[in-house]
């Protein structure tokens, strides 16, 4: 993985495109929560002021969902500096599993399970109107 994160470096695409997934039985590779640098959450840099509204009720931040530039909300909550947990990013792991406060959202990929009723899995959602997310 190491190699082919050079490599994709060197070809000249965007650090925050590239991810890792480690499927074993460790730790999260970003746990988010634990051990992460502590920076202060802040409205991405490309708030788009329009569409849904995706609100981190713990981190105080509440910014606009563009789908053009986030795949989930965990690529949202990461452009804010939101702390998440998570480790596969495609609803198989289940660590980003979050309280959903309102609001609501659908799956790509859709996960192999489901998360408890109440929650979302952050990695692989997207809100189809304004949410309210327990981060």
């Amino acid at each position: 993985m190491s190699d082919m994160k050079e490599v994709l470096a060197t070809l000249g695409v965007a650090p925050q495109r590239i991810h890792v997934e480690i499927f074993n039985g460790s730790e999260s590779m970003t746990p988010g929560v634990i051990g992460a640098a502590t920076r202060t959450p802040h409205l991405p840099n490309d708030d788009a002021k329009t569409g849904p509204v995706v609100s981190f009720a713990r981190s105080g931040i509440a910014a606009h969902w563009k789908p053009s530039a986030y795949q989930s909300i965990l690529e949202l909550a990461e452009a804010c500096d939101v702390q998440v947990r998570w480790s596969c990013r495609t609803g198989v792991c289940h660590s980003c599993e979050s309280g959903l406060i309102s609001g609501s959202v659908v799956y790509a990929p859709e996960p192999l399970d489901k998360p408890a009723d109440g929650n979302l899995l952050v990695c692989c959602s997207q809100p189809i109107r304004d949410v309210v997310v327990d981060l």
